[in-house]
C-alpha cells in the first residue's frame, strides 16, 4: 500500500492514461515542450545550467536541481526511454552522495555542524522526491535504499533542524517546512507528515487577509508555490491530511497578481519574444510572471470559482502563447518563473478562464499590503501603481525595501517612473537599491549642503524609510503574534467616473523628527497625475523629491527646464513640473534590475545608468511643507502639446481638446476643485477624512 501511495504521489495512473491519450491542443502543446526541454538537457550530465557564456555560469547546482530532477522524472512516468533513466540514475546517485555540507547549500550558507538546511536543501528535496515518485524503478533496490537514506539524513533532518532553530513566520519557514514535507511523502513517512503538518498549516497566516503578501509579488509567489507543492505531494495520496493546507490563503490573491500584470513585450537582451513585466515593489522582478504550476493549481483547487478563473487566464495569457520560452533553470527559486512538471496533470483539471474584464475587476483597486493599482481601462493606456501605507501591518515581513508612498507610472507599454527591483544580495550596490533615496518618494537632508559639489547628493545623510522590520514571532503554544506594524496608513482610495484618489500617511516610517507624511494622488483619466504631499516636523527638514526613470539600454532621452523635466522613450513621452522653488539635479546613474539571480553580473543585473535618477531639493529647511507636482503621459509626438499654467491658487494642465485645472487650496486641510472639460468634481479633507465627490457634468 505503501509502495503505490508514494508511486502516485504526483501522478496518478488515470491522470497519466488521460495525458497520454488527451486531444486537448494546449495539453499536446505542453508535453511537446516538456519533452523538447528534457531531451535537451540529457547532453548534459548531471545539473550543469543553460548559459555557454562565462560570466554567467556562476549558478550553483541547487538552483536547477529542482525544475531540472522533477521535469525529467515527469517527462520519464509519460514517456520513459534509456537514456532519460541513465541521466535520472546518473544525476541523483551523484547527488545523494555527496558529503551532507553539499547540501547545506553554498558558501554564504552556515555550514557550522550539525549541518543545518537552507533554501537549497529543501530546493534538493523537491527534486530528489520527484524523482523517487514518478521515475523510482530507475534505480536497483540498493541504490533506492541509498537514495531514500540520503534524502532522509541529509534531507529532511537538516530541514528540521532549521525549523527547530527559527521561531518566525516567513516565507523561509514554508519553503523548509515543504521541503521536509514534500520528502516524507515521497519516503511514505506518515507520521512525519503528520509532525510536520502544522507548520505548514501555519503559514497560511503569512498572507494578507485578501491574499496579497506583505513582502512583494516574486515572494509572495515563492511562498505560495511551496505551499503548493506540499499540496500537490498529499492530494493523491494522503487527501485528508491535503484537505487541512488552505490553498485559499493565497487562491483569493489571483486578483492581485491579475492587478500587478502589466503587459507582455520583448525585453533587450532576454530574446525576441515578449515577455512579462509587472509592478515590481520590493524585491520583485519587473520580469515577474506567476508561476505555471501555482496557477493551475488554484485553478483547480481554488473552491472560490472567480479566483480560480483569473488564474487560468494568467496561465492563458502569460504562459501558453509560448511554452518553450526560457530560461529553463531559474524558476524554483523565483528568480525568472515558468511552468514545471506539475503542469500537464493540472491542465487535466483547468477550470474556465476569466479575464479581468470577465469578473468586472476594479480599475481603481488597494490591496491589504499598501498596493494600490489605477487603470484607465483594461487594456488601457495607463497605469499608475503606488506603494502606500498598510493599515493591516506585514503578516510576513522579510524583503522590503524603502518605498512607501513610491509609486510607478506606465503609458503606452512603457514603464516610465519606476522601482528599481533588486540584485545579488551580496552587492555592495544592494543597500542602495532598497533605499528609499532610489524610489519616487521623499527624503530628508540632516546635514546642510556646504560644497556644493555634484557629487555631494549622492554622499550625504539622509532620514530615509526603515525597510527592516522586527520578525512576526510564533509562540511556544505554536499561535502566531501580531502582524508587525511598517508605519503606514492608507487613508483613502476612491474612483468617480475616470478620475481616482488615492491618499497615504507614512511619517512613521522614518521615525522623528517626521510627524506627517502625507501624499495625495489625483489620477485625471489616462493622462494627468497631481501629487500633493503635506510634510510636518518637530524640528526643520529640507526636503528632497526623488524620481527614478527607465533609462534600460540608454534608450530615454530627457530635457530639463528649470525645475520641470520631459522625458522620451521610444513612443512615449512624460512631462514633469514642480509648482514651487525647489531646484532640479541629475541625473545620478541608478540601477535598474529586470531580475535577480544569487550571483553577480548575471543576465536580468541593471548596468549603472539603467535609472537616471533626479531630485527637486526644497530650498530651505521647514517644519510645515505642502507641494505639488503635475505629471503628464501621452504618445511621444503629442507630450510636448501639453502646457501647464499656474495661477494663484490655479493650476491648469492642457493640449488641443483636453483641458484639466485644479484650484483651491492643499496648504491646511485640502478642499481643491477638478476640471475635466467640463466636467466638476470636489476633493475635500474633513478631519483626515478624504472624500471626491462629483458635482457636475456637461449635458
Amino acid at each position: 500500500m505503501e509502495a503505490i501511495k508514494t508511486a502516485a504521489l504526483f501522478l496518478t495512473e488515470a491522470e497519466k492514461s488521460a495525458i497520454l491519450s488527451s486531444n486537448d491542443t494546449v495539453i499536446q502543446q505542453f508535453r511537446r515542450a516538456l519533452a523538447l526541454r528534457v531531451t535537451q538537457r540529457l547532453a548534459t550530465p548531471g545539473l550543469q545550467t543553460e548559459s555557454s557564456e562565462p560570466v554567467k555560469a556562476a549558478l550553483g547546482w541547487w538552483y536547477p536541481a529542482a525544475e531540472y530532477l522533477s521535469d525529467a522524472a515527469m517527462q520519464y512516468a509519460l514517456e520513459p526511454t534509456d537514456a532519460l533513466a541513465s541521466w535520472l540514475r546518473y544525476t541523483t546517485l551523484q547527488i545523494a552522495r555527496l558529503p551532507t555540507t553539499e547540501w547545506v547549500g553554498p558558501w554564504f550558507r552556515n555550514h557550522t555542524e550539525p549541518f543545518t538546511g537552507h533554501l537549497e536543501t529543501a530546493h534538493v528535496c523537491w527534486g530528489v522526491s520527484a524523482v523517487l515518485t514518478l521515475a523510482g524503478e530507475v534505480f536497483t533496490e540498493t541504490e533506492r535504499t541509498d537514495v531514500r537514506e540520503a534524502l532522509h539524513e541529509k534531507g529532511v533532518v537538516l530541514c528540521q533542524r532549521w525549523l527547530t532553530k527559527n521561531a518566525h513566520l516567513a516565507n523561509w519557514r514554508a519553503i523548509m517546512a515543504s521541503g521536509a514535507l514534500v520528502a516524507s511523502a515521497a519516503l511514505g513517512d506518515e507520521a512525519l507528515l503528520i509532525e510536520l503538518l502544522p507548520d505548514l498549516v501555519r503559514m497560511a497566516q503569512a498572507f494578507q487577509p485578501d491574499g496579497s503578501y506583505g513582502e512583494s509579488l516574486q515572494y509572495g509567489n515563492y511562498l505560495a508555490n511551496a505551499l503548493m507543492l506540499a499540496y500537490e505531494s498529499l492530494i493523491r495520496s494522503y487527501p485528508d491530511l491535503a484537505c487541512q493546507l488552505a490553498v485559499d490563503a493565497y487562491g483569493r490573491g489571483m486578483n492581485w497578481m491579475a492587478q500587478s500584470m502589466l503587459y507582455r513585450k520583448p525585453m533587450p537582451g532576454w530574446g525576441d519574444s515578449p515577455r512579462a513585466r509587472a509592478v515590481n515593489f520590493n524585491d520583485s522582478a519587473a520580469l515577474f510572471r506567476p508561476s505555471g504550476d501555482l496557477l493551475l493549481h488554484v485553478a483547480a483547487r481554488s473552491i472560490d470559482s472567480v479566483q480560480a478563473g483569473l488564474a487560468r487566464w494568467l496561465f492563458q495569457e502569460y504562459y501558453e502563447p509560448e511554452p518553450t520560452q526560457g530560461p529553463h533553470d531559474l524558476a524554483t527559486f523565483g528568480m525568472v518563473n515558468d511552468w514545471g512538471f506539475l503542469t500537464l496533470p493540472l491542465l487535466l483539471r483547468s477550470p474556465r478562464a476569466i479575464s479581468p474584464v470577465d469578473t468586472n475587476l476594479p480599475l481603481t483597486v488597494s490591496f491589504s499590503n499598501g498596493n494600490v493599482l489605477v487603470r484607465d481601462d483594461w487594456n488601457g493606456q495607463s497605469v499608475l501603481a503606488i506603494q502606500g501605507g498598510n493599515a493591516d501591518g506585514v503578516y510576513a515581513p522579510g524583503h522590503l525595501q524603502g518605498d512607501l508612498n513610491s509609486f510607478m507610472l506606465v503609458y503606452n507599454r512603457e514603464r516610465l517612473l519606476v522601482d528599481p527591483g533588486h540584485s545579488c544580495y551580496r552587492n555592495l550596490i544592494h543597500g542602495l537599491e532598497c533605499a528609499t533615496q532610489t524610489h519616487n518618494t521623499c527624503t530628508f537632508l540632516l546635514e546642510q549642503d556646504t560644497l556644493g559639489l555634484q557629487e555631494d547628493l549622492a554622499k550625504i545623510k539622509l532620514l530615509e524609510q526603515r525597510n527592516v522590520l522586527a520578525r512576526r514571532q510564533i509562540r511556544p503554544d505554536g499561535s502566531v503574534g501580531p502582524a508587525v506594524e511598517r508605519g503606514g496608513r492608507l487613508l483613502t482610495v476612491q474612483r468617480v467616473d475616470d478620475v481616482s484618489l488615492v491618499v497615504s500617511e507614512v511619517a512613521a516610517s522614518y521615525g522623528p523628527p517626521i510627524q506627517e507624511f502625507t501624499r495625495c494622488w489625483i489620477q485625471a483619466g489616462a493622462h494627468i497625475t497631481f501629487v500633493i504631499d503635506r510634510i510636518q516636523a518637530s524640528e526643520p527638514v529640507r526636503t528632497v523629491w526623488n524620481w527614478l526613470l527607465n533609462n534600460r539600454n540608454g534608450e530615454s532621452i530627457i530635457q530639463t527646464e528649470g525645475n520641470s523635466l520631459t522625458m522620451y522613450r521610444h513612443q512615449t513621452g512624460l512631462k514633469l513640473w514642480h509648482i514651487g522653488q525647489a531646484t532640479l539635479a541629475g541625473p545620478i546613474y541608478a540601477y535598474l534590475h529586470d531580475a535577480y539571480h544569487p550571483e553577480p553580473a548575471q543576465q536580468g543585473e541593471g548596468r549603472p545608468g539603467s535609472g537616471l535618477l533626479f531630485r527637486h531639493t526644497a530650498s530651505q529647511k521647514t517644519t510645515s511643507l505642502n507641494k505639488l507636482h503635475i505629471l503628464a503621459a501621452d504618445d511621444h509626438t503629442a507630450i510636448n502639446h501639453w502646457e501647464m499654467q499656474a495661477d494663484a491658487n490655479q493650476w491648469t494642465v492642457y493640449k488641443p481638446g483636453a483641458f484639466i485645472q485644479l484650484s483651491g487650496s492643499y496648504e491646511d486641510d485640502v478642499s481643491l476643485i477638478l476640471t475635466i472639460n467640463k466636467k466638476t468634481y470636489t476633493l475635500t479633507e474633513n478631519e483626515g477624512r478624504f472624500t471626491l465627490d462629483i458635482t457636475s457634468q456637461s449635458l
